[in-house]
């Protein structure tokens, strides 16, 4: 039995990520042609809720982390769109510079996102109501010092993106909620800028 399909509104819907093992939240949006992915999890379980969506299909991966592009074989989809550096791991498909907007009943934009959590983040905004996101607005780990932080001007750069988005509902993985306000978002991202100190590239969150 597939898990609970969870319903935003008339066309969008996500399966909630999961612990075991890893696997981010997948997004589904359905438009008059496509049936769009946004991240295909990891896992046999996240591999049976694609399978479960009718085709033709459209992948959207957010970026490269096993836990959402691990069953992006899986999908059976007719294109793939993603940033470069998850090419590097597909090998297939498009790769997604800048903005690009495309249409399917709703409007769909594609777009670049600096962010201290990885390279080659990618957003995905619906009819300027909702925005995928992924991992996008998380920290990273500083291995050399063992602690949770983010890069100050990588920050600043993806704030400044978000401030452009005019979707009001940011839609963000393995968060509990899953559904945020884009106001509410900005405000944690701006405290945490905030904090930066000239002394270093990056604050420190832990």
């Amino acid at each position: 039995m597939l898990p609970e399909r969870i319903s935003i509104d008339e066309r969008i819907s996500y399966w909630r990520a999961t612990q075991e093992p890893l696997s981010a939240d997948i997004g589904v949006l359905e438009g008059d042609k496509y049936t769009w992915i946004f991240d295909v999890g990891n896992g046999p379980e996240a591999a049976a809720c694609l399978r479960s969506l009718p085709r033709p299909k459209k992948v959207v991966l957010s970026h490269f982390h096993q836990d959402h592009i691990g069953n992006w074989r899986e999908a059976e989809f007719e294109t793939l769109y993603q940033g470069a550096h998850t090419f590097r791991y597909t090998g297939v498909g498009e790769v997604v510079r800048g903005s690009l907007t495309l249409e399917d009943g709703v409007l769909i934009r594609l777009f670049e996102i600096p962010s201290s959590h990885t390279k080659g983040c990618i957003g995905m905004e619906v009819d300027e109501k909702y925005a995928f996101l992924g991992d996008a607005t998380y920290c990273t780990a500083k291995y050399t010092q063992g602690r949770l932080a983010y890069n100050a001007n990588l920050l600043a750069g993806e704030i400044e993106v978000l401030r452009t988005v005019k979707a009001p509902s940011f839609l963000l993985s393995h968060d509990g909620a899953y559904v945020r306000k884009k106001e509410d978002v900005l405000a944690e991202l701006e405290e945490i800028y905030a904090r930066r100190n000239s002394q270093s590239a990056y604050i420190f969150i832990d």
